[in-house]
């Protein structure tokens, strides 16, 4: 796990800038890179977030979706969820994201959003060795 392809099809909107994983330990790897709005994402508005993982035995092919997923949902909505139970803790030391308690309060900001060395170990997680692939995909205006 060392390879982070990052794409935007609203490069204008949306963009990804030096992403990289390194290994830190046994199971243990640290995110690194940056990513910058070019808009404010406010309530009433139409953008939404859907993640879907996938593994495969070789990397190669035969990437499998898996059911680890996060449906189609408004971005704010998956920042009082998802992004809170299973994001925020493990970047809220080591990136410029948003943290916060209860539900998230709008407006996601319009800036850059660096992840300087965030750690994941992978113990914390169901894992079965393979390559994976997990797809962010925005919505929206």
């Amino acid at each position: 796990m060392n390879v982070v392809a990052m794409y935007s099809s609203r490069p204008d909107l949306f963009s990804f800038t030096d992403w990289k994983v390194e290994r830190v330990s046994r199971g243990v790897f640290a995110f690194f890179g940056k990513y910058t709005v070019n808009m404010t994402v406010e309530v009433g508005d139409c953008n939404e977030i859907e993640v879907l993982s996938y593994r495969s035995e070789n990397g190669v092919r035969d990437f499998r979706l898996l059911p680890f997923k996060v449906e189609r949902q408004h971005i704010f909505d998956y920042m009082s969820g998802f992004y809170r139970t299973y994001v925020m803790n493990t970047i809220k030391t080591c990136s410029t994201m948003p943290v916060f308690e209860g539900r998230f309060q709008p407006p996601f900001e319009k800036r850059d959003y660096v992840v300087d060395k965030c750690q994941i170990n992978l113990n914390d997680y169901p894992y079965v060795p393979g390559f994976y692939k997990v797809a962010i995909i925005g919505y929206g205006d």
